[in-house]
């Protein structure tokens, strides 16, 4: 089936698709000049999850955050109406940050999967198996990683604040909702020392409300 779809996004950008889903997808890319790459990059990452669940390094890592979370807000910039050159970057951080929230919020539904997304030689240097993880061990080892990946996963968030050209701020209203209601969710985790197989973290609809309406009464987050 990703064949199928795979040909069906070239055929987006020279012919005519042959179903209704990518028919409406190429009115899309007409309208708004939806880069094709993204497009592909998504179908790659979806491929990734079918086929992987063990990434070596962080490295690694990344081009599947890449692929099934950056590349939607990368589709999502010219509906948008995004110009700045920086908005690629914004982008790109962004997903990369809340993929990476996903996979420290998820740990045990994935783990129960037999998926591991955490990095392999990161879990080796803090001395905690995938034998510990797939039973759901919450260890001083697996503190220690964990903490370790909240790091990058903030670092990702402040790198993608940084890049958010003012020009186009407003235009990304709703993707720094995301941002803002996701960082709280890495907090909640941390506060809880990463609980995760114990339950399962979110930020409540309250909140997640409060943190909207802050957007859109002062243009901030």
């Amino acid at each position: 089936m990703l064949r199928v779809y795979r040909e069906e996004i070239a055929l987006c950008y020279g012919g005519g698709p042959a179903l209704a889903v990518t028919r409406d997808l190429q009115a899309c890319v007409r309208r708004f000049g939806i880069p094709r790459e993204p497009l592909e990059e998504l179908l790659a990452g979806v491929e990734m999850d079918l086929r992987v669940t063990r990434y070596e390094t962080f490295e690694d890592l990344r081009v599947y955050c890449r692929r099934v979370a950056s590349a939607v807000g990368l589709i999502c910039l010219p509906i948008f109406g995004c110009r700045h050159p920086r908005s690629r970057d914004y982008a790109v951080d962004l997903g990369i940050a809340l993929q990476l929230t996903n996979i420290l919020r998820d740990l045990k539904a994935d783990a129960a999967r037999g998926r591991i997304y955490l990095p392999l030689d990161d879990m080796a240097s803090f001395g905690y198996s995938e034998a510990e993880l797939l039973r759901g061990a919450r260890t001083e080892a697996f503190v220690a990683l964990m903490r370790q990946q909240a790091g990058r996963a903030h670092r990702h968030f402040e790198s993608a604040a940084r890049a958010l050209p003012e020009s186009d701020r407003p235009r990304l209203l709703a993707a720094e909702v995301m941002r803002a209601i996701y960082a709280k969710l890495l907090r909640r985790i941390e506060r809880d020392d990463f609980r995760v197989f114990e339950r399962r973290f979110a930020v409540p609809r309250l909140t997640q409300l409060g943190v909207a309406l802050r957007a859109w009464v002062l243009g901030e987050v």
